[in-house]
């Protein structure tokens, strides 16, 4: 059909404004990522109804089509040909709010909700550090964690309830109900049923074995959460889908009550490895919250902020900090648990800041918040720090055996890095810093990420803990689950989106399902 067709047809079926002009396209064809795609035509999506007449055209013209939030993804997650539903423009309400859930439409940004939220004293902890301009759908896409997913968890931990379109245009609510009572075997429900048989005895023994053993995952699909506790979970298998399943018009989440105390410890070692060495001391008192700066981090804050959260006079340029915070609403408890581990890390470690109250401990998070947005001002030309293996997850009890192979091969390749993440999680966020346009070196970065995602699958780790595979990592999940989990992908996909037009080319390669 031609283009002047399709978006003639498009502009009759929608609500919102209808772009196709080469302005439009060139704005949507990026993210932060280096990948570029134009789609076709991009649609701003006023309501679910809208969206499903858009995926029944969709569906019958044979168009890919994805779903668009702010476009922080860090691999070209929503990054295709085809048609782009941007949710952010009119999709961006919070629809309910209760004591213990909040609905929101996917185009709400993250900081936005919190606002909102801590008018009531609540709070959805999930927090990225893009929380400022991330959208909730694009969260629940990649699976999103953040800072705090030591004490709290991740984005599949909170969701509730989806309102999804499939390709098809049906519109269905997932939700959580008991395996001995399954939903009736109606048109909006064939799709759950199929799962639940694809979900065999063997195929959960399968998953049990082959899943990462970490606390965080975004590879491929999160078969490993759909079944717990005799309760069948569907809407988390779009957590880290990449909107490869279907369209989401509706998220439910679980939110809970700001603690009323807050503190916080900065510990600063003579260099990375000793740092992580006593991740594991650290992580016997519990805190909701572990993080790492490396040397290389501080020397981007250095370079690009003259008025910075918390000066670090006594580390080295070879040093590495810790950020540990404990939260609760006893008193005595916080009080306690901070001091002993004060006292203890106080033998391996100087204790370089310390915080008790929301205020102050905010000033000292924010070094370690704006970690991606300095990272990412190192770019000078066509050298810049590249994302491939920047989110790998391993168990923190292992993580110093993991770092000290990463810098190893850093050494042995020549290359220049930067490094922090969640050490409490062992998710680690490191980057080398490479010309994308000198083809050796671009050789050598896919031989890194040969051997360094062997390390990983070696220890029982995955890929990516919270960035998503997208572009960038979608032929990795192959290696990461073998064939047996991959086949299983495959099926989820022929289930959920047989035509292949839901945000295809992720998670699954287009070569795989012809």
């Amino acid at each position: 059909m031609p283009k002047a067709n399709i978006v003639e047809e498009l502009r009759r079926i929608a609500k919102g404004e209808v772009l196709s002009d080469p302005w439009s396209r060139k704005i949507y064809s990026v993210d932060a990522s280096h990948y570029m795609i134009s789609p076709e035509i991009i649609v701003n999506v006023k309501d679910t109804e809208e969206i499903s007449e858009i995926c029944k055209y969709a569906s019958s013209s044979n168009k890919a089509i994805t779903g668009r939030g702010a476009g922080t993804g860090l691999l070209g997650q929503s990054l295709n040909t085809g048609i782009s539903l941007d949710f952010t423009r009119y999709m961006n309400k919070v629809i309910e709010l209760e004591d213990n859930y909040v609905v929101v439409q996917p185009g709400i940004v993250k900081g936005v909700l919190d606002k909102e939220l801590k008018k009531r004293n609540k709070v959805f902890p999930v927090d990225p550090s893009s929380s400022n301009y991330c959208t909730i759908g694009g969260m629940v896409a990649n699976n999103s964690s953040g800072i705090h997913a030591l004490g709290y968890g991740s984005t599949i931990d909170f969701l509730e309830q989806l309102e999804v379109v499939y390709s098809n245009g049906i519109v269905n609510r997932l939700s959580s109900f008991p395996i001995i009572s399954l939903p009736p075997n109606t048109e909006d429900y064939a799709k759950i049923l199929k799962l639940k048989k694809l979900l065999s005895n063997y195929a959960l023994d399968l998953i049990r074995i082959k899943y990462p053993k970490v606390t965080k995952n975004s590879c491929g699909y999160r078969l490993d959460s759909i079944i717990d506790n005799g309760n069948f979970h569907p809407q988390r298998l779009f957590a880290a889908s990449e909107s490869t399943l279907g369209i989401i018009t509706l998220a439910r989440f679980k939110i809970v009550d700001i603690p009323l105390y807050r503190y916080t410890l900065v510990l600063g070692f003579s260099n990375v490895l000793l740092a992580v060495k006593n991740v594991p001391k650290i992580l016997q008192f519990y805190p909701s919250a572990l993080e790492l700066l490396d040397s290389s981090i501080f020397s981007c804050e250095i370079d690009n902020s003259k008025n910075k959260d918390i000066i670090i006079d006594t580390i080295d340029d070879k040093g590495c900090l810790l950020f540990v915070e404990f939260v609760g609403n006893n008193l005595k408890k916080i009080d306690e648990i901070f001091s002993d581990c004060k006292k203890t890390m106080s033998q391996y470690s100087e204790i370089v800041e310390t915080s008790f109250d929301a205020i102050s401990s905010e000033h000292i998070w924010n070094s370690r918040k704006n970690a991606l947005n300095n990272v990412m001002k190192l770019t000078v030309g066509s050298r810049k720090p590249v994302g491939l293996i920047e989110d790998t997850v391993v168990n923190p009890f292992v993580l110093f055996d993991f770092i000290e192979f990463l810098l190893l091969m850093y050494k042995n390749y020549k290359m220049n890095y930067v490094l922090y993440g969640h050490a409490g999680n062992g998710n680690i966020h490191t980057r080398p810093l490479i010309d994308t346009e000198n083809v050796l070196e671009l050789e050598k970065l896919g031989d890194l990420a040969d051997k360094l995602f062997s390390k990983v699958f070696s220890l029982s780790g995955t890929i990516s803990g919270e960035h998503g595979d997208g572009l960038g990592r979608i032929d990795y999940i192959k290696k990461m689950y073998g064939l047996q989990i991959t086949d299983l992908f495959k099926s989820v996909k022929r289930i959920f989106d047989p035509q292949n037009i839901m945000n295809p080319g992720k998670k699954i390669p287009i070569r795989d399902l012809i």
